[in-house]
């Protein structure tokens, strides 16, 4: 070989170590950390937060482009409760992307991710979730977070997907399987969503959540007896109890037992302190009207008037206080309303008395709404052998008006029973549909007004 072309082979194997030794120094700059990276997780480790990103400030104030610096200071910030701080460290890392035997992918971006949803960045975070997913893509952990997020986001049919494959991942996922078993159960996959909620209670037996959903299936389908039972562990979860106790009133009312529910609605309110206001306007509202139903007029009245204060356009409340605003003045319709059965039964066949008619049958309206009675003229009936003419006396107590549905049913009733006509009064009014439906019909309609006089002729 030549001297020249020895020459030149030397130079070109100098040259090409150079470049070699500059790129392995360019990337331990940016990758190992120059003597005391070490350091920054020893301290992060024993919670020296405030040392940690000083240090780390030292070492990136000489190498910028350290990852590891980044994260560590990222991650001190983060223990620090300096979550935006945490965020840019950790994006400058990102950026870097040179990942070490220290810090792998995975913990960074699932760190990225939480802090963007601290931010409200929901699709920020799912792309960092996606992204590991990618790479992971049987990770529980993973699939269970993009499960909460299309959830935050309101697509639960998405959050479904994922929950289930985090599940096949883990099967026994207490928080998982209650997230499932809640969506399942909003689709209403009433099955699907107990079977879930079943084996929870297994893994977990003070799980008070899955509790409540399982009465909450068991209300659905009817069977009250079992929804009572879970609803009544159920109490236990403090976040659930007040909701608890509102469905086991409405529970009770289903099933005419107003007095019960009155109690669970009560209880529901001393234990409401920090819950919704809609939520107690509703049980507020709930306790009204079972005692409106127990004819316990003043307690019902109480109720709405405290509703009408916080919402005064809350449902029917208003409409409500107009109803019984007379009981206040006169204390025959007081009487009406409050009586107890018997006595209601008494006033009722004093108006049939009223009309000179003679009460064949008695029976009591659903829902304690009123008294049903099939009556004859005194003149024609009960002591006469003349052909009697029946007709049908209903009497409503109720202080929503008596709608065309209720008239519709009246008629059927005449047909049914060959009666030759129908007196309706009510305590409070009738709306327009159901005038409108009685006329040119055999029917008499009596508001509150021709009640009051009524009431104020007969003896109580």
């Amino acid at each position: 070989m030549s001297t020249p072309a020895l020459l030149i082979n030397i130079f070109l194997v100098v040259t090409i170590s150079g470049m070699v030794m500059i790129f392995l120094i360019f990337l331990l700059k940016k990758v190992v950390s120059p003597n005391r990276t070490g350091l920054l997780h020893n301290l992060i480790k024993v919670g020296n937060y405030k040392q940690a990103i000083k240090v780390a400030k030292e070492i990136l104030n000489k190498h910028s482009g350290n990852f590891e610096a980044h994260y560590y200071l990222g991650l001190a910030y983060d223990n620090d409760e300096k979550p935006e701080l945490a965020l840019i460290e950790y994006k400058a890392a990102d950026r870097i992307g040179v990942f070490t035997q220290n810090i792998n992918e995975y913990d960074l971006r699932d760190r990225l991710a939480e802090l963007y949803i601290k931010f409200g960045k929901i699709e920020e975070a799912m792309k960092e979730y996606a992204l590991l997913i990618n790479k992971n893509p049987d990770d529980y952990y993973l699939n269970q977070r993009m499960g909460e997020l299309f959830e935050l986001k309101g697509n639960k049919q998405q959050a479904v997907g994922y929950y289930n494959k985090s599940l096949a991942s883990k099967k026994n996922n207490p928080a998982v399987m209650l997230n499932l078993s809640v969506l399942l159960y909003d689709f209403k996959k009433y099955p699907e969503s107990e079977k879930i909620l079943q084996s929870l209670i297994k893994v977990e037996p003070e799980n008070y959540k899955a509790f409540f959903y399982l009465g909450m299936i068991y209300k659905n389908q009817n069977d009250y007896k079992k929804a009572l039972s879970f609803f009544e562990k159920a109490q236990k979860d403090k976040e659930y109890k007040v909701r608890t106790l509102g469905e086991r009133g409405m529970i009770y009312m289903l099933t005419n037992k107003f007095e019960d529910a009155a109690i669970e609605f009560e209880r529901a309110i001393r234990n409401s302190e920090g819950e919704s206001k809609s939520l107690i306007l509703n049980i507020r509202y709930l306790l009204a009207s079972s005692h409106e139903s127990l004819r316990n007029i003043t307690e019902a009245v109480k109720q709405w008037e405290i509703i009408y204060a916080a919402k005064p356009d809350f449902k029917n409340v208003g409409e409500k206080l107009a109803s019984y605003q007379d009981l206040r003045m006169d204390d025959k319709m007081k009487d009406f309303m409050t009586a107890t059965s018997e006595d209601f039964i008494l006033i009722c066949k004093g108006i049939a008395l009223h009309y000179k008619l003679y009460v064949e049958e008695l029976s009591p309206l659903s829902g304690n709404e009123g008294i049903e009675m099939i009556v004859t003229d005194i003149s024609t009936g009960g002591w006469s052998n003349m052909k009697k003419k029946p007709k049908l006396l209903r009497i409503y107590r109720k202080g929503a008006p008596v709608e065309e549905r209720n008239i519709r049913e009246v008629i059927e009733i005449l047909k049914a029973k060959e009666l030759f006509k129908a007196i309706v009064i009510t305590a409070s009014s009738f709306s327009s549909q159901a005038i409108l439906y009685a006329q040119e019909r055999p029917l008499q309609l009596i508001d509150k007004n021709e009640l009051q006089n009524i009431l104020k002729n007969i003896n109580l």
